[in-house]
């Protein structure tokens, strides 16, 4: 997969793979940008937050889990791509329209 910015990997990540927690999402994005820290796990976070609040992400599971989260008690979200979410990649051409 070509380099895309943060938001269209993100979605692409939840559209092959399905649902997933924002710490895995975090790690996947770590991964691909070699980026790490603070300051991109709340930027990961706040993709998250839009994408959410933009209707095309749906929040399927919550939990609080220190081992995930850093020895801290932090709420850990579960993310899904929905069908809206998938119309509009397929709009802006990040899937294939048989996608």
């Amino acid at each position: 997969m070509s380099r895309l910015h943060m938001k269209g990997y993100v979605l692409h990540l939840l559209a092959e793979r399905g649902a997933l927690w924002d710490h895995q999402i975090f790690d996947a994005v770590h991964a691909e940008y070699g980026l790490s820290g603070g300051y991109w796990l709340g930027t990961v976070r706040l993709t998250l937050t839009d994408l959410y609040s933009g209707g095309l992400l749906d929040e399927i599971e919550t939990t609080v889990d220190p081992q995930l989260s850093g020895g801290e008690e932090r709420v850990l979200f579960k993310f899904q791509l929905n069908d809206f979410g998938r119309e509009r990649m397929r709009q802006s051409g990040l899937l294939g329209v048989n996608t």
